[in-house]
């Protein structure tokens, strides 16, 4: 059989088989040993269906690609994603922020085409963000016909330079058509949430996961619910815009403007990334 498996599946903010949505995901040939950290409620009603550690030296290319799903430019910032800014060490995936002059150079790795997921999923993953006027870190995912909305932002953290608290608040989007047609722009709306976990998010690691099910949508923040979503036009809107494919990024000067007279070099740091599925 193929590496790549179909599995039934749910987040927060997929292609339709016999009514109910699906994860396309790989084979768990690295297995954690323990699960000390992280899962989702009610873990024995989960199977752990795609893992990634970061073990070794270089990036699992059966498991990423480098860029954002689309492409390594983007509309909405300078931003051009490089290899040379994508790094896997000690365990960790360091997405590095760099410029050269006018040109800004970052990191950012994608799942499409290799995983992908819709209602019966809970993703997360365990994330240090990097600290830097125009930095924004993001944990996301967008459907995977890219059909723009719906959009679901794990989360966020917005770095614009006009609040002094801004790198002690997460951010949780979900971006959707009252339509519930994917790419209807006319009827766009972006739903916004703001968590605050606990200090200085750039300092510490915490662990964001979002459940995504039938009737519900719930993002978690240390393994803690900080809302939920259960508006059926929301619910609709994600579910018609699916499958979607996860992304880990660093975007450069879409919010805020970094400083240019200095050199960066800051990194979001990812630990690990996980998505499970439900067995209901």
């Amino acid at each position: 059989m193929d590496r790549r498996t179909f599995l039934k599946t749910t987040g927060i903010g997929g292609a339709t088989v016999m009514g109910s949505l699906f994860l396309v995901g790989v084979g768990l040939r690295e297995r954690p040993e323990a699960l000390a950290e992280g899962g989702p409620p009610n873990q024995r009603e989960w199977t752990l269906a795609f893992h990634d550690g970061f073990r070794g030296d270089t990036l699992d290319e059966e498991k990423w690609g480098v860029g954002w799903g689309w492409g390594r430019t983007t509309s909405s910032s300078p931003t051009r994603i490089r290899p040379e800014n994508v790094a896997v060490h000690d365990g960790v995936l360091s997405l590095r922020g760099t410029h050269d002059g006018s040109e800004t150079f970052s990191g950012a790795v994608n799942t499409k085409n290799i995983v992908s997921f819709g209602p019966g999923s809970y993703v997360e993953a365990r994330i240090k963000f990097a600290k830097r006027e125009g930095f924004l870190n993001a944990f996301w995912a967008k459907p995977v016909s890219e059909r723009w909305p719906p959009e679901i932002d794990v989360v966020e953290l917005f770095q614009e330079g006009n609040r002094p608290d801004e790198v002690e608040r997460a951010q949780h989007h979900i971006h959707y058509s009252r339509s519930g047609e994917p790419s209807d722009e006319t009827t766009y709306e972006d739903i916004q949430l703001t968590s605050r976990p606990g200090g200085d998010l750039t300092e510490a690691y915490h662990t964001y996961g979002l459940e995504w099910r039938e009737d519900r949508v719930v993002p978690y923040v240390d393994g803690v619910a900080v809302h939920e979503w259960t508006d059926e036009t929301i619910l609709r809107a994600l579910a018609a815009g699916g499958p979607f494919y996860l992304m880990l990024s660093l975007n450069i000067d879409k919010l805020g403007t970094p400083d240019r007279s200095e050199s960066w070099g800051e990194a979001m740091l990812v630990d690990w990334v996980r998505l499970w599925k439900h067995r209901g």
